[in-house]
């Protein structure tokens, strides 16, 4: 899913970022080229461990004769205090890298964190949690890897993966079932998923061939009256305002779909921190 291209493009973005025009002038200044220092990465909280290649890579492409040791991988369920990855080599570059090899793993930690609280809440209902389009600009993949790696599935990467009439479409086009037509002449081979808002929508297209019907901002009762109508005809989708207080409601459905937009707009960062 994530090239090595993808990823060293991220890295040195990122660390171009940081090391503005001198890069660590401290260290540069407080720290002699010749030091020599052993770092432990060690996590302060629970969590699902993710993005270790890209600490690792972050610390080669400032220094490839650093010797790293990875100690968990990507997808372990960490306990507060274990250590992740050790590094051996120069202090200066240790410490130069260290800020955005902790940030790439306390962002993606963060995410498959909380995509496995939602997943292991839904999943033995049957749903399964999937993410949306609200994502950070610049970063959709490494998020989107970081929702697989914490149990979560992925909706649309991209605006061409599949059509999906939401209600604006339909504001030009009130009629869904000749928008779904004109989808398919268009191409026939696509998956359409459909946005409806309310049970009279869901009933103008019960007879259509689509893959997957959204249901817009439904209570749980509403979905589960939707499921009925629907009685195994396409997938459905509970989305909108669904969060880890009321995820159980929906999940007790078995609707087959829940997307969950705050798994990508609202991270908590997991925290790292790296001690010489």
């Amino acid at each position: 899913m994530l090239t090595k291209k993808y990823i060293n493009q991220l890295i040195l973005a990122a660390l171009f970022e940081d090391m503005g025009r001198e890069g660590d002038i401290t260290s540069k200044v407080l720290i002699p080229k010749s030091s020599i220092s052993k770092a432990t990465i060690v996590v302060k909280e629970k969590a699902v461990i993710c993005g270790v290649k890209f600490a690792e890579q972050t610390f080669k492409k400032l220094d490839k004769s650093l010797k790293i040791k990875i100690l968990k991988k990507d997808g372990e369920l960490v306990r507060k205090g274990e250590k992740i990855i050790t590094i051996l080599g120069k202090t200066q570059n240790i410490l130069t890298a260290e800020r955005t090899a902790l940030n790439f793993l306390g962002l993606m930690s963060g995410i498959a964190s909380k995509a496995k609280k939602f997943s292991d809440i839904a999943n033995p209902y049957g749903s399964k949690i999937y993410s949306t389009r609200k994502t950070i600009a610049g970063i959709r993949k490494l998020e989107k890897y970081a929702l697989t790696i914490g149990g979560a599935y992925i909706n649309r990467e991209t605006l061409d993966d599949f059509f999906f009439i939401k209600d604006n479409h339909l504001k030009t086009n009130s009629n869904i079932k000749e928008c779904i037509h004109k989808l398919k002449q268009f191409n026939p081979n696509k998956k359409i998923t459909v946005e409806v808002d309310n049970i009279r929508q869901l009933k103008e297209i019960i007879d259509q061939k689509v893959e997957v019907v959204l249901l817009d901002n439904m209570t749980p009762g509403q979905v589960k009256n939707c499921l009925k109508i629907v009685n195994g005809r396409f997938e459905c989708e509970a989305s909108g305002k669904i969060n880890l207080k009321n995820l159980l409601s929906y999940a007790k459905t078995k609707v087959n779909r829940i997307s969950i937009g705050q798994l990508t707009h609202s991270i908590n960062n997991v925290d790292f921190g790296l001690d010489i």
